[in-house]
């Protein structure tokens, strides 16, 4: 390996945080930071991070994730979207000072992270690009035409199996007890304590996908998205920033990339989705960053 992997913990607001230093042997100038979101870990799920973070590392770019408070192994306690902030400004200031000749920081965010690195991003002047992978983009009006639009599939769905059933199908009868085809609708976990609930909440208020609008237009750095095209998050995403004609503004502009694999999931879980985001984001960077 040219890489050497390295602990560091350093304080967020009398904090103490956890992380991995990825550090090639000759550090490029550009390095990224992964943004888990909460409550994943910063090794992400299938160890997507991990794996991630030791490609890009053995391409000689510095990485470094690392779990927010009251994630993973971090203290404190879980706070809300706008509180990430502070989390991610003493990241950066940590990663810079491992990283001596560290310049130029790119944010990786997956989900919620990728809302994180959103909103975070025009506040610090190091911060010259995101990668916004499945970003989560949450908007209340067009979930509920989505939702609309699903219960009238649903319904129709439900009377072509009740009329074809025959001896060889499923009868009407457990139809009507299990009307969803597939895996079901989305099933809302339970949140484990108030500080998760109130973190949750947070991502879903009313004005989210304006915030976030607001934020991305007055960055002034490269953007690159990732989408899946087998993951629910990703054309929520699409769906939602489609009925928004300053959202499609934003996505047109010259600055923004978007790629999407059209086989791969929310986690990038199989080995070759995952090596295709990994060279998308280290293309992005020799040509953007």
């Amino acid at each position: 390996m040219t890489s050497r992997e390295i602990a560091v913990s350093f304080l967020c607001e009398r904090t103490r945080l956890y992380g991995i230093l990825h550090r090639p042997c000759q550090p490029s100038e550009v390095g990224i930071l992964i943004l888990a979101g909460r409550p994943a870990l910063r090794s992400g799920r299938h160890r997507l991070f991990v794996l991630l973070a030791r490609a890009w590392a053995e391409a000689g770019i510095p990485v470094m994730r690392f779990d927010y408070r009251g994630s993973g192994d971090s203290e404190g306690e879980m706070g809300t979207l706008e509180q990430t902030h502070a989390d991610i400004a003493a990241a950066v200031d940590a990663f810079q000072s491992n990283i001596p000749g560290l310049q130029k920081v790119v944010l990786w965010g997956q989900c919620g992270g990728a809302a994180d690195a959103i909103l975070y991003a025009p506040k610090d002047g190091r911060v010259r690009g995101i990668v916004l992978a499945n970003p989560w983009l949450y908007d209340s009006r067009v979930r509920s035409v989505a939702a609309l639009y699903r219960l009238g599939s649903l319904y129709l769905w439900r009377v072509r199996k009740i009329f074809s059933v025959s001896a060889n199908s499923t009868s009407a009868k457990n139809l009507m007890e299990h009307p969803y085809p597939g895996n079901g609708p989305e099933v809302s976990l339970p949140f484990e304590t108030p500080e998760v609930d109130q973190a949750y909440r947070s991502y879903r208020a009313a004005d989210i996908s304006k915030r976030l609008a607001n934020s991305l237009q007055e960055f002034n750095g490269r953007v690159l998205i990732i989408l899946s095209g087998k993951d629910t998050g990703a054309q929520a995403f699409k769906r939602t920033a489609w009925f928004s004609l300053r959202w499609r503004q934003i996505l047109s502009s010259k600055r923004v990339r978007t790629k999407e694999l059209p086989e791969a999931n929310h986690s990038l879980r199989r080995p070759e989705w995952r090596e295709a985001a990994a060279a998308l984001t280290f293309q992005w960077l020799r040509d953007s960053i």
